[in-house]
């Protein structure tokens, strides 16, 4: 009966699916094995992200759990407090340390774990208050306010990981129910890449392309390297529709692509020929 249970949970959640397709989702297994309360072993973690070509051995994954979180007092106010942030995260935005982060929200204890190749932009993103309500997470933080959370930083040795390492780890953690403040069970490799560009509406609600350089973002949606340079990160709308950023926003959803791409290039002719007139 318990196995039926969870049948029929998956199906409701990918119910737009066939079911042989949604099998090979990565969405789907990571629920799956959510619903199956077995270990999370390498073999688990290795075929979720096997599209995302990740992938782990037993003693690396032994290795990350072994990393020991550090936990900061939020808001980040006093000297020590800084300090220690800047030890664990790096003094700059540009560049620092990679790992994993989890904030514990101190009233109900859900947790929220995400991880990142520059650990100080992405705190520095969180602390501003500058975010997208979307999802579970960033509206809860936004009403509450830093205050409401503990801090956990899994700084992770350079000279031992890699940036990709920080998102097995994550991995790792996501297929934990007890981080109910996420909505998506499956990392997004793109996030590691210095030069990624990811498209979303103005609400960051959806991701409707993800370009892993600039150079294909101009390859793809024709849009010039210098255009991208002067969108990316600055809070303008291209187009009056999109918003550029150089980081992935963990809950938005992904749209179909091939349709948006459409879409976008007809939005760019448009104003192309109504500037020339």
């Amino acid at each position: 009966m318990h196995g039926i249970i969870n049948r029929n949970v998956l199906s409701r959640s990918f119910s737009s699916v066939r079911p042989l397709e949604a099998q090979q989702k990565p969405e789907y297994l990571a629920l799956e094995h959510l619903n199956s309360k077995t270990p999370t072993t390498s073999s688990v973690i290795n075929q979720i992200l096997l599209n995302q070509n990740l992938s782990v051995n037993d003693s690396k994954l032994e290795e990350l759990l072994k990393v020991k979180g550090v936990e900061i007092d939020l808001p980040i106010c006093t000297p020590e407090n800084k300090k220690l942030l800047d030890r664990l995260t790096g003094k700059s935005k540009y560049r620092g340390f990679s790992g994993v982060y989890i904030f514990i929200h101190k009233k109900t204890g859900d947790k929220y774990v995400g991880s990142s190749n520059l650990l100080r932009r992405r705190m520095d993103y969180y602390f501003k208050g500058e975010f997208p309500l979307a999802g579970k997470f960033l509206p809860l933080l936004h009403q509450e306010g830093l205050e409401a959370f503990k801090l956990i930083i899994f700084k992770l040795d350079m000279n031992k990981f890699s940036n990709q390492d920080a998102l097995i780890l994550e991995q790792y953690y996501l297929l934990n129910k007890v981080f109910k403040l996420n909505s998506l069970r499956v990392v997004n490799a793109g996030s590691s890449k210095g030069d990624a560009v990811y498209v979303y509406d103005l609400k960051c609600n959806t991701l409707y392309y993800h370009a892993k350089s600039k150079i294909e973002l101009k390859r793809v949606l024709k849009i010039h390297t210098e255009t991208s340079k002067k969108y990316v990160d600055s809070k303008l709308p291209y187009l009056n529709k999109f918003l550029l950023l150089s980081y992935p926003i963990p809950t938005a959803l992904i749209s179909n692509i091939s349709r948006r791409i459409s879409k976008y290039n007809a939005k760019r002719k448009t104003r192309y020929v109504h500037i020339r007139n």
